[in-house]
């Protein structure tokens, strides 16, 4: 049996290929994917770059890494493959993403970087725009900062949530493997009084944090890009204006997970036995007191709410949310995506 081959399946099921599989969302992805009932027999698995080994293990077996060829969609390599994750970087994302959709593959985007060509979608918020799928062959899922922002606010809606602003703290995580590397190296050189490494982060972030994440979109009003990202991709998800989300990004030196600190406004007043009532309510919410740090949500596919409170200025709350970014912020939503569009005979 080839390397590429999954054991154990006796029927007909889906070729599946990741692209970026040795980066950190990649391996998470390998390892959620692997767990899931979706009928894989075989992957094709690429590094976008130089690799860092030529195989990696994927449900205790050791499977080929092959290069990115140039043109993907013209590539043997691609030959047969029914469903491509995109789990690189977001350049290399937006370059093969449309050709290999349309080649005739189904292309999960993770991390929405194809937002703009095809439908944004939280699964266990709003699948309905997959509909769309058809026409695209694209799905995008956002930020793992998107992801966590809609989940907790779209149960609140119907209660009467109108705005919402926070501040999301990022982890070096959220830069991917050579984020969370470049940390570890700052805390060492630090430590021996060397001089750290700051390619990642040119001004540092062990033992420090950043209040703005990338460059201002606008001298004129301060927001950075990735601010203003970020709430076109919650706006998108929930179907409001992006005017109605101030959210401000920050990261922070932690290795994983992220969190976020949020005042949502409900104009029409709310009650908190009803708030909690709602979240309670929801699979992939865990509420209650006191939320677990980031650091112990790794490899948890949940959001964990909690310090609940009410608003003293006006008719609103407050409250906190941490998860994982790897696992709930990236891989399970691109798995809960490529579960519908099985299920609906999309792929």
């Amino acid at each position: 049996m080839s390397d590429d081959l999954k054991e154990g399946s006796a029927h007909r099921g889906l070729t599946v290929a990741v692209v970026g599989a040795t980066g950190a969302v990649g391996q998470d992805l390998l390892s959620a994917l692997s767990q899931s009932p979706l009928p894989i027999t075989a992957w094709r698995l690429f590094a976008s770059r130089a690799m860092r080994s030529g195989t990696t293990e994927v449900d205790g077996a050791q499977l080929k890494v092959h290069v990115l060829p140039d043109d993907p969609a013209e590539s043997p390599l691609f030959d047969d493959v029914d469903l491509v994750l995109l789990a690189a970087p977001a350049e290399v994302n937006a370059r093969i993403g449309p050709a290999l959709a349309e080649a005739g593959m189904a292309v999960i985007d993770v991390g929405g970087a194809l937002a703009a060509q095809a439908p944004i979608v939280v699964a266990a918020v709003d699948p309905s725009p997959l509909a769309r799928f058809a026409e695209v062959r694209i799905v995008s899922s956002p930020s793992p900062a998107a992801v966590l922002v809609a989940t907790v606010l779209a149960p609140l809606l119907p209660l009467g949530c109108e705005r919402a602003r926070g501040t999301i703290l990022l982890s070096a995580g959220v830069a991917g493997r050579d984020g969370v590397e470049e940390l570890s190296g700052q805390v060492v050189a630090l430590f021996n009084q060397g001089e750290p490494p700051r390619k990642v982060f040119p001004s540092g972030l062990a033992f420090d944090l950043l209040a703005q994440v990338g460059e201002a979109a606008s001298a004129d009003d301060g927001w950075s890009a990735a601010e203003r990202r970020l709430s076109a991709e919650v706006a998108a998800v929930l179907g409001l204006q992006p005017q109605a989300l101030a959210l401000s990004l920050c990261a922070v030196p932690l290795f994983t997970g992220l969190a976020a600190s949020l005042n949502l406004d409900f104009p029409g007043g709310v009650d908190l036995p009803d708030v909690r009532a709602t979240l309670g309510e929801v699979g992939n919410i865990r509420l209650g007191d006191p939320v677990p740090g980031p650091r112990r949500l790794a490899g948890k596919a949940a959001v964990y709410v909690g310090r609940l409170r009410a608003d003293p200025m006006g008719d609103g709350l407050h409250l906190w949310a941490a998860a994982d970014n790897l696992r709930f912020g990236a891989s399970a939503n691109a798995v809960a995506l490529a579960l519908a569009l099985h299920r609906t005979g999309m792929l």
